[in-house]
């Protein structure tokens, strides 16, 4: 499993990887970046790109947005 996230995570417009996730998000909940308020993609499209690539059980963490290479 890679070390790193691939660009399907990143916003395109900043390249940071901070999502601003609400509450009761579905799949069809368009997700932005919390940096720059730019529309990233729907919840379900992001979901499986971040679960393909370790996901809430692998080499990375989603809390609050933010995702964290685990330790």
């Amino acid at each position: 499993m890679d070390q790193k996230l691939d660009q399907g995570l990143a916003c395109q417009s900043c390249g940071t990887i901070y999502l601003n996730i609400p509450e009761n998000v579905t799949s069809d909940t368009p997700i932005s970046c919390s940096s720059c308020g730019s529309f990233l993609a729907c919840w379900g499209e992001l979901e499986k790109a971040f679960n393909r690539q370790g996901g809430q059980h692998g080499v990375f963490d989603l809390h609050d947005g933010q995702i964290i290479r685990k330790e």
